[in-house]
C-alpha cells in the first residue's frame, strides 16, 4: 500500500497535471474546437477534480510530517473477535492523525461518495424542502458533527480507523474508543458498503447499524470497567454537545439516530446471539424504517416522479427518518410518528427552475388516507411557516414570498405532493402522478 509520505507528492503532481490541461483548453490547446458551453463544464470539473486532490493532500500532510499506524494490543483484537465470532479478514488499520487536520479526511470521504456536487446539491435541496436554514453550510456541519472533540474516527471508503494525537489506551476512554473502532473495522470486512452509494436513505439504515453495534460494544466495556476497577465514564466531549444543539434539528436526528435507534437494533441483535447477529447483518435494514420497525419489510423505496423537462440536479429519498423530522420540526414529536409510521416510500427531485435558480417537488405516499390526510394538514402549516404568510393556505393554492412560491397538492387519496418553486409556472404545473 502506497504510503502517506509517497501519496503526497503523487497528489500534488495530479493536481499540476490537471492544472496544466486547463490551461492548455484554455489557450488553444488540444486537436479540436471546444464549444463555450464545453470549455465552461471542462473547467467546472477540472476545478472540482483540482479540489478534491487538494482535499486529499491536506488530509495526508500530517501523515507526511511524521503520522503514522497505531499499534492495537493483540487480546483487544481477540475479545472483539470473540465477542462477535468473526475473525479479522485482515489486520485492523488505525493511523494516527492530528486533531485539526481530521475534518480534511473526513471530508474527503464525505464528498468522494457522494460527488462533489452531490453534497452541494443536498445543501440545496435540504434548504428548499426546510431541514436545512438558509445560513447552514451541510457539509460543514456534517464534518464537524463527526470531528469536534474526536478521539477517532471510522472510514468506510478505506476500513480503516483514524485516532486523533489526543488518543492514548492508557487511557479508559480511549480503551473504548478503540473497541468501537475495531467492531466498525470487523463489520466492513464481513459486511461491505457497496461500491456505488446506495442513496440517502439506505446509507443512514446501514450506517445506524454499524455504528449502533459498535457503539454497544463501547457501553459494555465501560460497564465491564465499572464492575472491575469502578470507573464510570464521564461525558468529557462538551465541544460535540454544544456543538450538536447550535445545529438545525433535522442534523441533530440524523447524528442521534445511530446513537439511539441505531443502538438499539444492534443491542437487541447482540444479545439474542451471535447467529441472530450475524443474520442480521448480513440481512440488514433497507430503510431508516425498518430500524426502528425491524419486523416492517415490504416498504420502501424512491418514488420517480416524471414531466419535469428541466435539468434534473438531485433524485433522492427522505425515508421513514427524514420525514419524521420534518414533522418533528412543527412541534408534536407523537404526531410525527404517527405519520412517519404510516409512510410506504417516497422521492423528491430538484431541478433547474427558472433562469437561474432551482425548484423542488417531494411526493409521500401513506398506507392510509387518514395518514395522508394528518400529513397534508402539517404540510399546509409548513408552508405557511416558511413562506411567513400569516394565514394557512388552502389546498392546491399557491403562497408566493420573496420570489418563492409554495403549494400543496393531493396526488392520490393516499399521495401528497409538497412543492417550492421559483416560478409560479412550476408550482401549477401538473407533473405526471405516482
Amino acid at each position: 500500500m502506497i504510503s502517506g509520505k509517497q501519496l503526497l507528492p503523487v497528489l500534488i503532481g495530479a493536481a499540476l497535471g490537471v492544472g496544466g490541461w486547463m490551461y492548455g483548453i484554455q489557450n488553444g490547446g488540444g486537436s479540436g474546437a471546444v464549444s463555450a458551453g464545453g470549455l465552461e463544464d471542462q473547467l467546472r470539473i477540472a476545478e472540482e477534480e483540482i479540489g478534491m486532490l487538494q482535499k486529499e493532500n491536506e488530509s495526508l500532510r500530517s501523515l507526511a510530517q511524521g503520522g503514522g499506524e497505531v499499534s492495537i494490543p493483540a487480546e483487544m483484537i481477540e475479545l472483539i473477535e470473540k465477542d462477535y465470532d468473526l475473525e479479522f479478514l485482515s489486520t485492523p488499520v488505525f493511523h494516527r492523525i492530528a486533531s485539526e487536520e481530521l475534518g480534511y479526511r473526513i471530508e474527503a470521504a464525505i464528498e468522494s461518495r457522494m460527488g462533489p456536487q452531490g453534497i452541494d446539491d443536498r445543501n440545496e435541496a435540504f434548504q428548499r424542502i426546510g431541514w436545512l436554514r438558509p445560513e447552514d453550510r451541510l457539509l460543514e456541519q456534517m464534518v464537524a458533527i463527526r470531528s469536534v472533540g474526536a478521539l477517532g474516527w471510522f472510514d468506510e471508503g478505506t476500513g480503516d480507523a483514524w485516532v486523533t494525537e489526543r488518543f492514548d489506551l492508557k487511557n479508559v476512554p480511549d480503551q473504548a474508543a478503540a473497541l468501537r473502532l475495531l467492531v466498525r473495522i470487523l463489520l466492513n470486512q464481513h459486511f461491505p458498503a457497496m461500491a456505488a452509494y446506495p442513496g440517502d436513505d439506505l446509507a443512514r439504515a446501514r450506517e445506524a447499524l454499524h455504528a449502533g453495534a459498535a457503539s454497544g460494544a463501547e457501553t459494555r466495556f465501560f460497564a465491564r470497567s465499572a464492575q472491575a476497577i469502578g470507573f464510570v465514564p464521564m461525558n468529557e466531549n462538551g465541544a460535540a454537545a454544544r456543538l450538536l444543539m447550535t445545529l438545525p434539528d433535522f442534523l441533530q436526528g440524523l447524528a442521534m439516530f445511530p446513537a439511539v435507534e441505531g443502538k438499539g437494533l444492534g443491542d437487541t441483535l447482540f444479545v439474542k446471539g451471535k447467529e441472530a447477529f450475524a443474520e442480521g447483518m448480513r440481512n440488514p435494514p433497507e430503510n431508516t424504517l425498518e430500524v426502528v420497525f425491524p419486523g416492517e419489510k415490504g416498504r420502501g423505496g424512491k418514488l420517480s416522479i416524471a414531466g419535469i423537462e428541466d435539468e434534473v440536479y438531485l433524485e433522492e429519498s427522505a425515508g421513514y427518518l427524514g420525514l419524521n423530522l420534518w414533522v418533528a420540526e412543527m412541534g408534536d414529536v407523537g404526531l410525527a410518528g404517527k405519520i412517519a409510521g404510516s409512510w410506504i416510500k417516497d422521492g423528491y427531485v430538484l431541478f433547474a427552475d427558472g433562469e437561474s435558480s432551482s425548484g423542488l417537488v417531494w411526493d409521500v405516499a401513506f398506507e392510509s388516507e387518514k395518514a395522508a390526510d394528518l400529513f397534508q394538514a402539517v404540510a399546509l402549516d409548513r408552508v405557511a411557516a416558511m413562506s411567513n404568510a400569516g394565514k394557512i393556505p388552502a389546498l392546491g393554492e399557491v403562497i408566493e414570498t420573496e420570489g418563492r412560491f409554495f403549494r400543496v397538492v393531493r396526488i392520490d387519496q393516499e399521495a401528497v405532493r409538497f412543492i417550492n418553486a421559483a416560478t409560479r409556472e412550476t408550482a401549477t404545473k401538473g407533473f405526471e402522478e405516482l
